[in-house]
C-alpha cells in the first residue's frame, strides 16, 4: 500500500468545500478488503471521521489515457 497526502492549491476553486485529500494504492480489491476491514483502520477510521464535516471516498480502478 502506498498512501500521500495534500491540501487543495487549485487556482480554479472546484473543490466544493473539501481542502484534503489522503490517498492510497493498493495492488489488489483483496488488499483494499483487507485494509478497510483491518481493526486498527476501523479505529482510526472512527475517531477520525467524527472531527470532519464532510466527507467523500470513492474507489477507482486507474486507467492510463494517451495524450
Amino acid at each position: 500500500m502506498c498512501c500521500n497526502k495534500g491540501k487543495d492549491v487549485s487556482i480554479e476553486n472546484l473543490h466544493q468545500g473539501f481542502t484534503h485529500i489522503f490517498e492510497s494504492t493498493f495492488e489488489s480489491t483483496e488488499g483494499v478488503a483487507e485494509y478497510v476491514a483491518h481493526p486498527a483502520h476501523v479505529e482510526f477510521a472512527n475517531l477520525f471521521l467524527s472531527h470532519l464535516d464532510q466527507v467523500l471516498i470513492f474507489d477507482y480502478k486507474p486507467t492510463t489515457l494517451r495524450c
